[in-house]
């Protein structure tokens, strides 16, 4: 169907903030427009649903009614269909991802509920709404890519404490432009004098509580101080070390995280075998379901067919049995009158023959030898011409 140009409005779930429709302009001069636009009726207008490029070049090339194909969704899957066909065609800028993931926010939505709406990553939520927290030039330069937002994920649990302990980190990562394991490098360091300031502090605590520590009871309060003794333990030790033993120690732990990367990708790769699996058991299901199906429904069309050919071979063997009981009529008919066979002497071969009447012919027999003569032959005086005749038909049949 067609429908006025004035009476289809954008998305409001459309994430995209820029619109280059000049290429697409001359291909829809060219070749026409060559698949509908998408939308659902809203009232007396239709909201769009896919297609905002082509309505905006339709509108600038000037045309007056468009064709559509109307569809009736819930505000649910429009929000996550307009998302996910638009980000197929070309991904999103930081910025409009931001600005997106922020409207479904001050609607009412939660990270977490997005993120299991739009199956994206929730951490990758979650950075995109932190840049919000950090003033406007901080913004503008994750927009002009000064800095990624790779960079603000692995700033999730720095920001998370304080934006103000985050400011300096992103400040840096801007005027040195760190690259993203230089700036997780800087954080584990910051990670590290945060868990030294922690023991500190709780050093001090502890000291302050000593003459009490005798009193823990519970194992809650055991694991605490453990906890910190274990901390205090491992900074003292770390103190001892030569530069060997530090470079030995620092190897081993290198070796840990080599071996927990390898045993995290091998626990991927088994996942993603698991569900390759998992995907050709379901398909092999659905084509054996759709294979049952098909069976099922051979089996009913060969049941009718069965049926129309038992019915016709009834009819069949009825006309066929009215045939014989015909034939077996005519043949009793025909054994009657064989019944009536005529015994004489032939005066032509001086010996008995019969003589067997079947339709319009007989049948003249002479010992093992059978004659055919036509039904009323033309007789004769002469004995000699009878005789040829029967001898000439008994010598053919023979």
């Amino acid at each position: 169907m067609k429908v006025a140009v004035n009476l289809i409005n954008p998305s409001p779930y459309q994430p995209r903030l820029v619109f280059d429709v000049d290429e697409l302009k001359q291909e829809i001069g060219r070749d026409g427009l060559l698949s509908d636009l998408v939308v659902r009726k809203q009232g007396k207008i239709y909201e769009l649903i896919d297609g905002e490029r082509r309505l905006r070049a339709l509108k600038e090339l000037g045309w007056k009614e468009v064709p559509v194909r109307v569809v009736q969704l819930d505000d649910k899957i429009v929000r996550r269909s307009v998302y996910k066909v638009n980000k197929i065609r070309e991904n999103y800028t930081v910025e409009e991802e931001a600005r997106y993931f922020k409207k479904l926010t001050d609607e009412g939505m939660t990270p977490w509920e997005m993120s299991k709406e739009l199956s994206v990553d929730f951490h990758w939520i979650l950075a995109h709404l932190n840049i919000f927290k950090f003033p406007g030039n901080i913004q503008r330069a994750l927009w002009t890519r000064k800095i990624s937002i790779s960079h603000i994920v692995a700033l999730e649990s720095v920001i998370g404490r304080s934006t103000k302990e985050a400011m300096p980190l992103i400040k840096e990562i801007i005027n040195r432009k760190l690259t993203l394991k230089e700036t997780k490098k800087i954080i584990h360091k910051r990670k590290e004098k945060v868990e030294e300031m922690r023991i500190e502090a709780a050093e001090k605590v502890l000291t302050k509580v000593s003459p009490k520590v005798a009193k823990l009871k519970t194992a809650k309060d055991f694991a605490k101080a453990a906890k910190i003794l274990n901390k205090i333990a491992k900074k003292k030790h770390e103190k001892t070390l030569t530069a060997k033993e530090k470079e030995a120690m620092e190897a081993v732990k290198k070796r840990k995280q080599d071996e927990t990367r390898r045993k995290k990708k091998e626990k991927e790769k088994l996942e993603n075998l698991r569900i390759k699996e998992e995907a050709k058991k379901m398909v092999r299901l659905l084509k054996e379901k759709e294979r049952r199906r098909i069976e099922e429904r051979v089996k009913k069309e060969i049941e009718k067919t069965d049926l129309a050919g038992l019915q016709k071979q009834l009819g069949d063997l009825t006309k066929k049995m009215k045939r014989l009981q015909r034939e077996k009529a005519n043949f009793l008919e025909s054994k009657a009158f064989l019944l009536e066979a005529l015994n004489f002497n032939c005066p032509h071969c001086r010996s008995a023959c019969v003589v067997y009447r079947e339709g319009s012919r007989y049948l003249v027999k002479r010992s093992a030898t059978v004659s055919i003569v036509h039904e009323k032959p033309s007789l004769s005086t002469d004995c000699s011409r009878k005789t040829e005749l029967v001898n000439d038909t008994s010598s053919r049949v023979t």
